[in-house]
């Protein structure tokens, strides 16, 4: 956790959930925010295609190219996980502003918005950071030579499965290219600690504090007891292939993005360079987040 001093906030990009209901309470906040953001001194003021349109295109698109200063996510936790799929290296701060439910990602209540984008633009604010798991998937070509084909980043997991099929197949895993098993499974997660407390941790896996940088490996219904939950080290890279017989595979980004793998591919995840820099008004705590947000450890 790092305390900032005044940052130069001159770029911002503003992510808006899908969720008709709350049409009108977001466009009355987004409209409010963006003269904020004006009124500021802030100089491009750019929306993904939802956020465009509920402000009837009074602001550009999102050029996913370009660094922003400041990424305001106003939705829940799938919002903030949408924005990291155009995450660049260069870009400044994440800030969540909670319209959904749980919100176990993002910072401020709609509420507590003005008061906190004012102490934000005076640099009264922490950052905590979070790491990134990368994935290519490399598929042969006519030729006979490897591609990559795909790229995703994630902050939460990257699950390999059967696309809506339960069925076990296996997963042969390789850590720095030495064998670490083959996992007879009916799918496999990978999740950075940030993604420990959501599907890793339904299929069994452990809580990882966020303040270390560490890949979590559980398994989904394995066929073997002894496959078990694995905590990895963030700076090995991790190599995978599949079972020749087996007729689909899946891989889902963060729950949201899907991709189709032949058994013949191979996939490379590793840890990210860029690094999701979150926005926290006061010191984050994260057992008390814990105990907040999901009741963690708490007599009802």
């Amino acid at each position: 956790m790092m305390y900032v001093t005044k940052p130069k906030i001159k770029a911002v990009a503003i992510y808006t959930h899908t969720k008709p209901h709350k049409e009108k309470e977001e466009m009355h906040f987004l409209e409010w925010l963006v003269e904020f953001l004006e009124k500021k001194g802030v100089e491009k003021i750019n929306g993904d295609v939802r956020t465009v349109s509920l402000l009837k295109n009074k602001i550009s698109l999102i050029d996913d190219d370009s660094p922003y200063d400041l990424k305001i996510g106003l939705g829940g936790d799938g919002t903030i996980l949408k924005m990291m799929r155009t995450l660049q290296r260069k870009d400044g701060y994440i800030l969540g502003v909670n319209f959904g439910t749980l919100g176990f990602l993002s910072e401020l209540q709609p509420s507590e918005a003005e008061a906190g984008l004012k102490q934000i633009f005076q640099g009264n604010f922490f950052v905590d950071e979070r790491m990134l798991l990368k994935a290519f998937v490399w598929r042969k070509n006519s030729r006979g030579e490897k591609e990559k084909i795909f790229r995703a980043y994630s902050l939460n997991d990257l699950v390999f499965g059967h696309g809506g099929l339960a069925r076990l197949t296996n997963f042969k895993v390789k850590v720095n290219r030495r064998n670490l098993s083959t996992y007879r499974a009916d799918g496999l997660i990978f999740a950075t600690p940030t993604g420990s407390t959501a599907y890793s941790l339904s299929a069994g896996g452990p809580i990882v504090s966020h303040s270390l940088d560490a890949i979590v490996v559980t398994p989904v219904s394995p066929h073997r007891l002894t496959h078990r939950p694995i905590l990895l080290p963030a700076n090995r890279a991790i190599n995978m292939d599949f079972d020749a017989r087996a007729e689909m595979i899946s891989l889902t980004v963060d729950g949201q993005l899907h991709f189709s793998l032949k058994n013949s591919d191979e996939v490379t995840i590793q840890a990210a360079n860029r690094r999701a820099r979150f926005i926290r008004m006061k010191e984050y705590h994260f057992f008390r987040t814990l105990r907040n947000k999901m009741g963690w450890g708490e007599k009802k």
